[in-house]
This record gives structure tokens, sequence and C-alpha cells, in this order.
């Protein structure tokens, strides 16, 4: 027979993450520090918006775009939270979650051959997206402290190069933009004519004082950046798969028509429980934000105490200790913890190609939890 999609079977590995999740399948001690996902519950006006909905039969194909109603929503939001001068009819798309809005940035920016640049460590749907679209991903290793080395990306720049894809606060490193740092990536950005694909699904996940700047508000960025977010972090509603871009209007008028032909559409009653949420003052995050800033500042310090080398995360929910001390790779390391101990922990590896001696620890359970956590990975270390 035929073969088969080369470039999903050389390409494209299974998920290091899943395998963890087999891994722990029919184990009842299992605590994952794993997956990317908060752990509080969906507010009750994304619930009851979603099941008025329902209740009114909105079961149909939805709007391709999105229903106005929640477009005009994000419109507002946008405006008065990210600073963007946006037209709903014009400059927002909703989508299957922010990984869809993320295949909709590639498709509509990219040509076969172009390049595109990230820092690494880095998400990793960013190095395996560019693949499927024909583009080649060009890692930047970032500095020791998780942050950008700006030398080494102007450095990377090629005829070819056509974006910069940033994600602050970052998924797996915590690091967070300064508004300096923001600056001289927008410098880069306009000096070469680049695009900037801006991922700010963690915006609310910020420390320290820090404050999240979108760099689509910033003069002249607008035009070159697609902005990326989705309903699943802030609150806590990611099997709600709604997300959203932000373009001017050619690029969404783009991503519409890879939209059509590939999902149609977005979940429709969903769309209203969205709308609802986007309503509410954010004040019901801030209990949230103290608590995960307190997991935070509690797993930085048990991991000093065990003996890794930390850098203390700047925003999300994520912490990438090092394991240059132990003599261990981060897939023996993981998949030996959650044989032995039964905690489940991200390997490095899957991050980039300079990640190997890293992991990736979500602190998003309850305290108790990474209390116990803690411990089990302090005594599986004492034995290495």
């Amino acid at each position: 027979m035929k073969e088969l999609s080369k470039i999903l079977k050389e390409k494209t590995p299974k998920s290091k993450i899943r395998e963890l999740f087999d891994l722990a399948a029919g184990r009842s001690d299992v605590i994952s520090l794993g997956i990317g996902q908060p752990d509080f519950d969906t507010p009750d006006p994304a619930i009851k918006g979603t099941i008025e909905a329902l209740k009114k039969n909105i079961t149909h194909y939805a709007p391709t775009r999105g229903i106005p109603l929640l477009l005009e929503q994000i419109e507002k939001k946008a405006k008065n939270v990210n600073h963007l001068s946006v037209n709903w009819k014009e400059n927002i798309i909703i989508t299957n979650g922010g990984s869809q809005a993320l295949t909709l940035a590639f498709a509509s920016l990219f040509n076969p051959g172009e390049e595109l640049l990230v820092c690494s460590p880095n998400f990793i749907s960013y190095f395996y997206l560019g693949p499927f679209f024909g583009v080649k991903v060009n890692e930047i290793k970032r500095n020791e402290d998780f942050s950008p080395d700006f030398d080494a990306m102007k450095h990377a720049i090629t005829s070819k190069t056509k974006a910069i894809l940033i994600n602050s606060p970052n998924n797996p490193t915590g690091y967070a933009y300064s508004s300096q740092e923001l600056e001289q990536l927008i410098q880069i950005v306009r000096e070469n004519d680049l695009y900037l694909i801006s991922d700010e699904v963690y915006e609310n996940y910020i420390y320290d004082g820090l404050k999240h700047i979108s760099p689509a508000s910033k003069d002249e960025m607008f035009e070159r950046t697609i902005t990326i977010n989705a309903m699943s972090k802030l609150y806590s509603a990611t099997g709600f798969r709604l997300g959203y871009a932000i373009a001017r209007e050619e690029i969404i008028d783009l991503m519409e028509k890879y939209h059509q032909y590939t999902v149609a559409g977005t979940n429709h009653a969903a769309q209203y429980g969205f709308s609802e949420a986007l309503k509410m003052e954010n004040h019901f995050f801030e209990n949230i934000l103290a608590s995960y800033k307190q997991r935070r500042d509690f797993v930085y310090s048990r991991l000093r105490e065990i003996g890794f080398q930390v850098v203390k995360p700047k925003g999300a929910f994520y912490i990438m200790p090092s394991l240059k001390k132990f003599n261990i790779s981060s897939e023996d390391f993981s998949m030996k913890i959650m044989k032995e101990k039964g905690v489940a922990v991200v390997p490095g590896n899957i991050f980039g190609s300079f990640s190997e001696d890293k992991l990736r620890i979500s602190y998003a359970t309850e305290m108790k939890q990474l209390k116990e956590a803690m411990k089990r990975i302090e005594e599986f270390v004492e034995k290495l």
C-alpha cells in the first residue's frame, strides 16, 4: 500500500504528557504535576450561559467567525484590558481553543520554506505545527534565567524569517516579559519587517507586581501582530475549547477561509457561556491568583531545599528545575518517579532542544497534594 503521511509519522512524535497519563491509568496514588489545567471550578455564569443556550435549542452551526454577542464582548475586553483598537466585525475570530488559534496563525501567515523564531524551551505545539505548513522553526536558546537572548535572536534572522512567536507568561518556563524586554523585541520586529504571534493565554497569571502588556497595543504593531487568547486559563474552562485570535482584517479573512474548510465553526452553545463569563468582573480571580502565588513560592522553596537549581517563575503556573547535578535525563527522571513514587512531572526534552536536563512541574493543584508531591520527589532524589 502507498505510504501514509511522512509529516505525521516522522515529524510529529506522540505526546509525552499523554504517555504519563497512560502510566498513571488505574493507579489511585498518583499526584499529577504534569497537566496545564487550572484546578478551580469554572465560574457559574459560564455554565449557566451555556445551559440556557442549550435550553433554547441553540445546537446548530454557529456563524463561522463566532456569534456577534461574543465577538462584541471580546472587542470590549480587548479595548479595556489590552488597549487594542479593534472592530469585532473585522479583527476577531472565535476558535476551537487557543490551540486552533495557533493553527490559524500558521495557516494565514506562512508560505512553505519560510521561517519562524521561538525562544527555547517553549510550548510543544510551536515546534510541531511548523512542518504541517512547511515552516522551519528556528530555536533561540534562552538565557539561564529563561529571559530572551536578543543578540542571538538578531543573529538568527535570515531572509526567510517571517515571524517571531512569544508566549508571555510562558509555558513551560514561567517567564514573563518586562516592559523593557518587550520594547527590545518590538524594535527587532519592526527593523526586520517581521510579524509577531503573541500567545497571551496566561496573561492573568502574573506575579510580583509585573503587568502584562499586549504587544499589539504598541505603536505600529497592531498591523503586524496576531494576538491569541482563550477561555481556558482565566475561567478554568479547558473543556469548553474556545479561544480567539485578534489581527488586522486581511489576516482574519484568511483565517476564516481555513476555518471554514477544516472545522466549519466552534461550539455554538458554549459561546454564550463564554460571553457571560466575559461580562464578569475579574475580582473573582484575585483570591485564586493569591493562591497560585503561594503555591509558586512553596514549590520554588522546596525544590531549592531538595537541591534543584531553579529559577523563580514570574507568571503562569509552571516551574522548570534543572537536573544537571543529578546526572539523569529528564525522560528517565520522569518515567522512574512515576513508576516508583506516583508523581507525574513532564520531561523537559519535549519543550525544545535546550531542556533535556530540565523538568516541567505544574503547581496548579491543591497545597496538600503539592506538599505530598514534594515529599515524594525528595525521597526519590535522595536515592539518585
